[in-house]
């Protein structure tokens, strides 16, 4: 009846323990997982900023360059000195564009007789491994330009997946120290990546990071969003919300009588 005052149900909690357990169990991983992809998202942004920094800087020759690997990753360098003939190795399963394929490292012999193992870039392979592609030799003395690559964490155990040791070894993983071996001497700790207009350069168009920052960044929205949704539906079942939201639209109602 018009102007009798109608009682508001009062807020009333009421567990429903299965899912108040669900979101007492998943919200903080989703927290945690968005919160991992944000850190990442940092990691990927500092890696772009490491690179911005080390192509401002001159090439120098790379056996001028200190060991240190902060100092080293990203650097643009110059080398000098002959490929060894017949010695190339094919790291395993590249793929660009949806396509199978090969990366050449290659090893250097520089004007001081040191070896450093060169990434000349990336080949078209058989995808069932009937067989290798075949490399083009790059013959005689070669000044070549590119950036050492410092692998991030620590390297794989490198495998040949060819049952014998004929050349090119098709290997599965970066190991330089395991290559040297293979190659019988010692070798640079790092491999060099060629950059794409370089002499020897097969197609050399590295990406700087396999996902960008903003893609982290959406992944990390979406765990934040399925955790805020998750508590607002364990909230929904463990109170009387949706009593108290029909009794104010009931008092709106009222109102406009």
């Amino acid at each position: 009846m018009p102007g009798t005052a109608t009682q508001n149900p009062r807020l009333r909690w009421d567990i429903e323990w299965r899912t108040a357990a669900f979101a007492l169990l998943l919200v903080p991983l989703f927290c945690v997982l968005g919160n991992w992809q944000l850190g990442r998202a940092d990691e990927k942004r500092a890696i772009g900023e490491r690179w911005q920094h080390q192509r401002a800087l001159d090439a120098v020759p790379v056996e001028d360059l200190p060991r240190d690997p902060q100092a080293l990753t990203y650097r643009r360098v110059l080398l000098a000195g002959e490929f060894l003939p017949g010695r190339d190795f094919l790291l395993d399963n590249r793929i660009r564009e949806g396509r199978y394929g090969v990366e050449v490292i290659a090893p250097l012999r520089l004007a001081g007789g040191e070896l450093v193992l060169v990434n000349r870039g990336w080949l078209a392979a058989d995808p069932y491994r009937q067989s290798l592609p075949e490399v083009t030799p790059i013959p005689g003395p070669q000044l070549l330009s590119g950036y050492v690559y410092v692998p991030p964490g620590e390297s794989f155990t490198i495998g040949a997946i060819a049952g014998d040791a004929n050349w090119p070894r098709l290997v599965q993983a970066l190991d330089t120290s395991a290559m040297a071996e293979m190659l019988g001497e010692s070798a640079w700790p790092y491999t060099v990546r060629l950059d794409a207009d370089s002499p020897a350069a097969l197609l050399a168009d590295w990406p700087l990071v396999n996902v960008q920052p903003e893609k982290h960044e959406a992944y990390a929205a979406q765990w934040f969003a399925m955790a805020g949704v998750l508590a607002l539906f364990a909230l929904w079942r463990s109170t009387n919300l949706s009593e108290l939201w029909q009794a104010r639209k009931n008092t709106r109602k009222q109102e406009q009588q």
